[in-house]
């Protein structure tokens, strides 16, 4: 009889696609029949000097080997990655979950490979234990903002990322959570307000999108008057552009101007 029911059991399993667990769930159990941290969480960043990058290669390569292993099913990178936050700019956050095969001591031991590896001074690694990996943020589960009706985010510490999209009538954009902490790296970004940050870390921390990479560059005057009479915007005056060698004072015709606020 227990034969039988064990028999159905997994034709039961098959049909609803489930896979049945027996010494597996033994396995998962830690000290005290607790169930085991089956994940880790990796973060390699700098602390102000140069990325040791010896040290990521050796974290990408250690990852990699416990994949080939099957000790590892799962590596979510959070950062660096497309259209993602940059929390540890030039580093590395991301998550390695145990696969549904791989012993408690397997993964306990590439924990300890990971937890081996010296960064150089300047560059710090964080290797701590959780229950499993979250989903990858910008992947589609991310909340959308901005757009025609101006949705707000959600979270007081999200702001809404437009990305080099920002000064595009009713753009959409993405809800992300402003880091707390940046590296001290000069990599300027322009920012969507029109000011020049250290790093794209530092205008998110602000909760301003990014423009482009690179320093903002002055915004070059609006030009007016001359043969077509262009006029200006509301609120400023067509004056002579000093720049050039047409002066209207001196009987020049037609000069081009360069609108300026009204005084």
């Amino acid at each position: 009889m227990k034969k039988l029911s064990y028999v159905a059991f997994l034709v039961a399993a098959a049909l609803f696609g489930t896979t049945p667990v027996f010494a597996q769930q033994n396995d998962d159990k830690g000290v005290g029949g607790e169930a085991a941290n089956r994940a880790v969480n990796i973060n390699l960043g700098s602390t102000g000097g140069a990325l040791d990058r010896g040290a990521l290669k050796s974290v990408r390569k250690t990852v990699g080997k416990a994949i080939s292993e099957e000790t590892v099913d799962t590596f979510a990178v959070y950062s660096p990655r497309a259209g993602g936050p940059i929390p540890i700019e030039g580093g590395l956050n991301a998550c390695a979950e145990a696969g549904f095969s791989s012993k408690p001591g397997e993964f306990k031991a590439f924990v300890k490979r990971l937890r081996d590896i010296r960064p150089k001074a300047g560059t710090f690694l964080n290797v701590e234990l959780t229950d499993q990996c979250k989903p990858i943020e910008g992947g589609g589960g991310g909340a959308v903002c901005g757009g025609i009706a101006g949705t707000r985010c959600p979270e007081a510490n999200q702001y809404c990322d437009f990305g080099a999209k920002c000064k595009m009538p009713d753009a959409q954009g993405q809800c992300k959570t402003k880091p707390t902490i940046c590296p001290q790296i000069f990599k300027p970004v322009c920012g969507c307000d029109g000011k020049t940050y250290s790093n794209s870390c530092t205008a998110a921390a602000a909760g301003v999108s990014v423009e482009h990479e690179g320093e903002c560059k002055k915004s070059e005057p609006q030009a007016c008057g001359g043969i077509a009479g262009i006029p200006c915007p509301e609120g400023q005056a067509c004056m002579d552009d000093p720049r050039d060698d047409c002066d209207p004072t001196r009987g020049g015709a037609d000069c081009p101007g360069i609108c300026k606020g009204k005084r």
